[in-house]
């Protein structure tokens, strides 16, 4: 929460000088490519039978990602992406593949963006000693962040969002990888990160 809250603050100072920093007009238009790198972070909670404690059902991780499209105005562009999202116990690691709406608000060098993704997410085959999610299912995400351009085809940027996972099977075993019931998760977890827009 602590990495959410120091890229949000960031996010606002950069905000902040805006209004000095519009002598640059980053590309509105034409091919782009952006690539971005996250830790994400779970909010999916269950309760710990050993003592009624609800934690963590997952551990956080990271993902990486790149995604590219055409941008026909600084509101509209349209792309296609994928991502690699790591759970460090392997048992969550999946990519999600899917389609893009991408706005920028202003053409100047400092500019709020919002992105809006819809896909699938691929199980990789990674599993832990007592997790393995055998189907994939629709993936969902959400960033919001600000983008600044260092010349007129080359910007960094900041950014929170949502990732919503779900997957339609995953399998569950006890202690002894004895097979348990398979059942449909959901994963719901924030994200923030650094992206790289070319």
């Amino acid at each position: 929460m602590k990495k959410i809250i120091i890229a949000a603050v960031a996010l606002l100072c950069l905000c902040g000088t805006a209004a000095a920093q519009r002598h640059i007009e980053y590309k509105w238009r034409g091919v782009y490519v952006v690539v971005d790198g996250s830790y994400v972070m779970n909010l999916n909670r269950a309760p710990n039978t050993a003592n009624g404690i609800s934690v963590a059902d997952t551990m956080s991780g990271y993902g990486l990602g790149v995604s590219g499209g055409f941008q026909f105005r600084k509101e509209a562009g349209v792309g296609l992406g994928i991502t690699y999202i790591a759970d460090p116990t392997g048992a969550f690691t999946q990519m999600p593949v899917y389609a893009e709406l991408r706005s920028h608000f202003m053409r100047s060098r400092l500019t709020p963006f919002a992105v809006l993704q819809l896909g699938y997410t691929l199980p990789l085959g990674a599993s832990s000693p007592t997790t393995k999610i055998e189907k994939g299912g629709v993936y969902f995400g959400a960033q919001f962040g600000s983008r600044y351009a260092i010349d007129r085809g080359f910007a960094i940027g900041l950014h929170v969002g949502y990732k919503m996972l779900n997957m339609t099977e995953v399998s569950r075993f006890d202690v002894n990888h004895k097979p348990l019931l398979a059942d449909a998760r959901t994963l719901h977890m924030l994200d923030a990160g650094i992206s790289l827009h070319f």
